[in-house]
């Protein structure tokens, strides 16, 4: 770890572990890590590149976890898995390519978007509450195609609150209870966390020195916290689900109004 101090990337670890835990229960773990990656000094790809080897890390232990319990739906993560591989390494090589988006005009949209789903789900409480998934019918295959590949691409070029964008799609369009949804995105981000590592890797954008100790935190973190939600069930998903997704909304508005 020559070149990088052993307390800051102890913070930073500590930091991940609790992202991990709030990631495995509803998504939005990224917006605590990257701003803790940012601290080095990386570049935006760097930034993204060492941030996608902690995500993987936690969203692998938090899959096998929610696998071991039952409490996933197999077809579903394979097929959105894949579709969201596929779109995460679109996504990764147009960051590559083109660099980052304007910042501030994605969070404030990606911002809003979070609001509207926490709001939704805040109105509709029978949403994730028992499982009513129809089975792999057209329309349902076709949102899990659908939502790889967008969420994925999304993933690999930006990625701060995918895991809430796809548990919202698994609770809302395919009617998955919490638990088994969570179970789902973890899964699908999963696959699209590996896509775009890969590419960054390629790319010789994963600062390793930071990204290893940052994601055996994440990984502890993230089983931790799938634990915590099969035990706890839907209900007490559905509230984190919430104040994590509000939580990553708040943070996107405050880099919109003041930039930091």
């Amino acid at each position: 770890m020559t070149g990088f101090d052993p307390l800051h990337i102890g913070i930073c670890s500590a930091v991940a572990f609790v992202a991990g835990a709030i990631d495995a229960m509803a998504g939005g773990g990224g917006i605590l890590t990257m701003p803790a990656i940012a601290t080095f000094g990386f570049t935006v790809p760097q930034i993204g590149g060492t941030n996608k080897l902690v995500g993987a890390s936690g969203s692998s232990t938090a899959t096998v976890s929610f696998l071991a319990k039952g409490k996933l739906d197999r077809d579903v993560a394979c097929l959105g898995g894949a579709c969201a591989l596929v779109g995460s390494i679109l996504g990764a090589l147009a960051l590559v390519h083109l660099g980052k988006l304007d910042e501030r005009l994605a969070k404030t949209v990606f911002g809003f978007l979070l609001i509207a789903m926490a709001l939704y789900l805040f109105f509709k409480p029978r949403f994730g509450g028992d499982n009513a998934y129809a089975g792999p019918t057209p329309r349902n295959l076709a949102i899990t195609v659908a939502a790889g590949l967008v969420i994925g691409f999304y993933d690999g070029f930006f990625g701060p609150g995918t895991g809430s964008f796809l548990v919202f799609v698994m609770v809302r369009f395919l009617k998955f209870d919490f638990v088994t949804g969570t179970g789902n995105a973890k899964a699908m981000n999963f696959a699209s966390n590996i896509g775009s590592l890969a590419t960054f890797i390629w790319k010789g954008l994963v600062i390793w020195p930071v990204a290893i100790p940052m994601g055996v935190a994440n990984a502890a973190g993230s089983w931790v916290g799938s634990r915590l939600a099969i035990r706890k069930g839907a209900r007490f998903v559905r509230w984190v689900f919430l104040a994590a997704a509000l939580a990553v909304a708040g943070r996107m508005m405050w880099y919109v109004a003041f930039g930091a």
